[in-house]
């Protein structure tokens, strides 16, 4: 059995993926942090570890530790995104620029950084939630931001400027791919085309011509190479890269470890159901990989009383969750 392990708000991510699976794919299972540390054991399984930029050290460390008991116990585990291992957002990205496999920086503005060159987005380092201002072409123009954002009651804690690093086609086009890792299978999700330079769902375009080269991006997958070595550099085995192309060179521009897996039920939308049908068998075969026999025995317990005993509250109060989801999505 695989358990994927993230927080009770964000199991959607996965539902709407496992309910419309095949018949008898039935080897992945969701399990959320506020249950495992409420019950402080859980079952010799294989585990995807996801959503490390809403947890806290001192979880991290609980994570850490509890994926050395279970390959103690059961040495051919598979644990996917080990708690040591993962970069996340800053670090990946500094480390991608370090490497020059990136041609964009990332800074820290409340260690009172200021970036070298512009164009640059002012964004939290944590969560989804995009960017919080336009693009800003000089140093004048982010402190007018900041300036901002503080009136409004952000501050510049866990807020950093990211590089704007992305190119236009002939007709004015941005381009933001996605693809899936799993395990080391790099699976093509998604081509997202946009004349406003924050590609994203909501202001995608699509015609016929570009409908047809996003399926022909799923079906020849022309980056795996690149891809799978920038999951590497990242420590991440479960996730989807969001990346743009600057003269055929992959531009990381984040790697959610979390991600919405696509639902696959009829929606009406030909382009999209033309996606979920390369997608769906792809992504159900390498978690199959995944799921090899292990012995049974009892569960691990979890080394750290004093943090199973504190979070145990927040399993049983989801209302709570769902209230500071909403209180955080209303204040980007």
């Amino acid at each position: 059995m695989i358990h994927i392990v993230l927080r009770e708000d964000f199991r959607n991510t996965v539902q709407g993926f496992l309910r419309h699976s095949t018949r008898g794919f039935d080897c992945v299972r969701i399990l959320s942090y506020e249950r495992l540390f409420a019950r402080g054991r859980t079952p010799v399984g294989h585990y995807i570890f996801t959503d490390f930029d809403r947890l806290d050290p001192a979880a991290i460390e609980v994570l850490a530790r509890l994926s050395d008991d279970l390959r103690a116990r059961a040495p051919q585990v598979r644990i996917l995104n080990d708690p040591r291992k993962v970069l996340e957002r800053v670090p990946l990205l500094a480390r991608l620029r370090r490497e020059d496999l990136n041609r964009f920086d990332v800074t820290r503005l409340d260690a009172g950084e200021r970036p070298d060159a512009f164009p640059v987005f002012v964004r939290s380092e944590d969560g989804c939630g995009g960017p919080e201002t336009g693009l800003l072409r000089n140093l004048s123009e982010l402190e007018a931001a900041l300036e901002e954002l503080h009136l409004e009651g952000r501050g510049l804690k866990r807020r950093i400027a990211v590089g704007f690093c992305a190119q236009r086609d002939d007709r004015g086009l941005y381009r933001k791919y996605g693809a899936m890792n799993i395990d080391g299978h790099i699976i093509p999700q998604h081509m997202h085309c946009s004349e406003h330079w924050d590609v994203k769902w909501a202001n995608n375009f699509h015609d016929a011509g570009t409908a047809r080269e996003e399926i022909e991006y799923i079906r020849t997958n022309p980056h795996r190479d690149a891809l799978a070595r920038i999951f590497r550099i990242a420590g991440i085995d479960y996730g989807r890269i969001d990346y743009g192309l600057v003269d055929g060179t992959v531009q990381t521009y984040e790697i959610n470890t979390n991600p919405r897996l696509p639902r696959y039920g009829l929606n009406g939308n030909e382009r999209t159901e033309q996606r979920r049908i390369l997608i769906r068998p792809a992504m159900e075969e390498a978690l199959r990989a995944i799921d090899k026999p292990l012995p049974s025995g009892p569960d691990v317990p979890l080394h750290s009383p004093e943090y199973t005993s504190v979070n145990s509250d927040l399993h049983r109060h989801p209302a709570l969750h769902r209230m500071l989801r909403r209180l955080y999505h209303a204040m980007r």
